[in-house]
Parts: C-alpha cells; sequence; structure tokens
C-alpha cells in the first residue's frame, strides 16, 4: 500500500514538473498574458521572433508583466528589437542580459 501511494505520488510530480512540459506557443503565452499572468522567457530554451514577442508583450494586462531572458551564446536581440518590444507595453517589459 505504501508502495502504491509512493508511485502515485511521484507519477503526479513527474507529470506536472516544469522540465518535462512542452514548450509554450505564442498563443499560449498571450493567453496567459491576457488574464493577467507574468511572464519570464527564456530565449535559450524556447527561440521566439522578435515579433512574437511583441505580440506577447500588446498582450500583457494592467499589472502584468514580461521578463525576457537573453541567450547567453551572443546571438541575441539587438538593441533596436528590444526597444521595439519596450514600446509594445512600456514599463511592464524586462530584459535580463
Amino acid at each position: 500500500m505504501k508502495i502504491s501511494i509512493f508511485s502515485l505520488c511521484l507519477i503526479a510530480l513527474l507529470l506536472t514538473s516544469p522540465c518535462l512540459s512542452a514548450e509554450k506557443s505564442t498563443s499560449e503565452l498571450r493567453l496567459i498574458a491576457q488574464a493577467g499572468g507574468s511572464l519570464i522567457v527564456d530565449l535559450s530554451k524556447h527561440g521566439y521572433s522578435a515579433s512574437e514577442l511583441i505580440a506577447i508583450a500588446s498582450s500583457l494586462s494592467h499589472g502584468a508583466s514580461l521578463t525576457i531572458r537573453m541567450r547567453q551564446d551572443g546571438s541575441e536581440l539587438s538593441a533596436t528589437q528590444c526597444a521595439q518590444i519596450a514600446r509594445a507595453k512600456p514599463g511592464q517589459v524586462r530584459f535580463w542580459f
């Protein structure tokens, strides 16, 4: 009985673990942003384009924020692209260089 409870708990934990969850699409992230959710997007994990990030930023509701973590391999967004994304929702977009 203890083994089966442990097994069920372990399975539940593994299924809900963020490392196993699939990457979110732009549409899914926009839906979360529209609902008031704050987001952290790691560009080293998923390569969203500047236009996708602008669409996500423009979907942010009041009080929600978008934090964009840049890639560490040097292939990051340009300053112009960052400015375009920030203009989509001034004061609600953060960049992590």
